[in-house]
Order: C-alpha cells, then sequence, then structure tokens
C-alpha cells in the first residue's frame, strides 16, 4: 500500500510540475504553447491563417453562392398523411 500511495503522490507531482512548466514564459522552456495569440512580434497565428484562407476562398469565387429556394410548395398538394383520425 505505502509504494502505490508513494508512486500516485510522485506522478501527481510531475503532472503538476509539467503543467506549470508549459505556463513558464521562457522560450526554452516552453514545450507545447499555443500560437492563437502569437509568441512574440511577428509570428504566424491562427488569425494570420484565418485571413489567409478567407483571401484564398474570396480569390476563388469572389460572391458567396445563394441559395436555390424550390418553385413549387411542398404543402400545396397534401399527401392525405396529415389528416386526423375521427
Amino acid at each position: 500500500m505505502f509504494w502505490i500511495q508513494l508512486s500516485t503522490f510522485i506522478l501527481f507531482n510531475l503532472l503538476i510540475l509539467a503543467l506549470l512548466i508549459t505556463q513558464v514564459p521562457i522560450p526554452t522552456l516552453s514545450v507545447a504553447t499555443g500560437q492563437h495569440a502569437g509568441t512574440g512580434d511577428g509570428e504566424y497565428t491562427v488569425w494570420h491563417l484565418i485571413a489567409d484562407v478567407e483571401a484564398e476562398n474570396h480569390a476563388i469565387s469572389p460572391e458567396p453562392p445563394q441559395p436555390k429556394f424550390p418553385d413549387v410548395d411542398p404543402d400545396d398538394h397534401p399527401t392525405g398523411r396529415h389528416r386526423l383520425r375521427l
């Protein structure tokens, strides 16, 4: 029982240490920092990627496709399935 408690204690401490290390703003210790807000000046972030994809989509088709509506209303011709039983 002692060894299970000791190993659990060590594993939890390692987990907490890993979580703290990934949040440290030192570039040499950054293991898996996200780039959604950028890590420095001139970095390529998610916002740059979104802008590039939107510019590419706009270059391919400048106007968004318009929805096409059916000419006939499906409610004009009842099928009889909607009748109430007496």
